[in-house]
């Protein structure tokens, strides 16, 4: 556990409309800079939309030094 302090974000990479087979809603990923109470940075991205089944998920995709 971790207690943020603060976040930016998000800046959201999604698919093209115009590459998505049926030209709704394709992958996204919505990239956040999050620092916690000791300092640590971490660069975090959640991947899919809310509401979609199954639901996003949260992955670390890097940390600041």
């Amino acid at each position: 556990m971790h207690e943020v302090v603060s976040a930016e974000g998000p800046e959201r990479i999604e698919s093209e409309w115009w590459h998505r087979p049926d030209g709704g809603r394709g992958r996204v990923r919505d990239y956040y800079r999050v620092e916690d109470a000791e300092g640590r940075r971490f660069w975090l991205f959640r991947a899919g939309h809310y509401g979609d089944e199954p639901g996003p998920r949260w992955y670390v995709h890097g940390l600041f030094a």
